[in-house]
């Protein structure tokens, strides 16, 4: 076996870890389970303490940049660059990943389970709340962008780092949606848990295919300038 293989089968296995973890909560709000009552009373008590305004205009703002617009446009914009430098490849896998994975497959279960929001929003939320759409797309944006800094990387401590400052972001703004009552802590946990199995998956996929994707684009004229290592 590969150093390649043995890695995408290393985050095959974390995917399918991750993607039964949300099923289990998909099924439990789709049947009102009582674990996911208890789990969302739980954290709810020790997210919405010492709320004041100034703490809640503050919570409101971060809240945007893990929203689907913003997501979405930075997506585009980073989409962009990689198509000026001519990384097709790269492009291709980065889309998929953020606008398919983190933005409309999120969208579609909410359609299907339809969970309504809670009644005591503190800011105006239209849709429905299972999973998050803010968690989900933002463990998908920051995970790829969080991806792509490891594997450029070299030491240990850097993509350590780089790890942590990622999980950071996306559990602030796990943590956001909750405190402004937009959201249910299952909405959110749900939303980092699908969100980070399209990011597990996606990327072992993008080890196995990544060449040949690129040798494609090459045979049909499209200067491709991704090099695998």
């Amino acid at each position: 076996m590969t150093y390649k293989q043995r890695n995408a089968n290393i985050l095959f296995m974390l995917s399918a870890i991750t993607a039964i973890g949300f099923i289990a909560l998909l099924i439990g709000v789709a049947t009102n389970a009582s674990f996911i009552k208890h789990f969302d009373t739980y954290w709810i008590d020790i997210i919405r303490i010492n709320m004041t305004t100034s703490k809640t205009d503050f919570v409101a703002f971060i809240t945007n940049f893990g929203g689907v617009p913003a997501i979405v446009m930075m997506a585009i914009a980073l989409l962009l660059i990689f198509l000026f430098l001519k990384r097709y490849t790269i492009a291709i896998w980065f889309g998929s990943i953020v606008l398919i994975g983190g933005a409309l497959l999120p969208w579609i279960i909410k359609q299907i389970i339809a969970r309504p929001r809670p009644s005591g929003m503190l800011i105006a939320q239209g849709g429905y709340s299972f999973p998050s759409g803010h968690a989900t797309g933002s463990t998908a944006f920051y995970g790829v962008i969080a991806t792509l800094l490891i594997i450029a990387c070299s030491k240990v401590w850097q993509r350590l780092a780089i790890g942590l400052v990622a999980l950071l972001i996306i559990l602030t703004i796990m943590y956001t949606r909750v405190y402004l009552d937009v959201h249910y802590p299952s909405d959110v946990t749900a939303g980092f848990l699908l969100g980070s199995t399209v990011v597990f998956y996606g990327s072992a996929l993008f080890l196995i295919y990544s060449q040949k994707c690129h040798n494609y684009l090459i045979a049909h004229n499209w200067k491709d300038s991704y090099r695998q290592k």
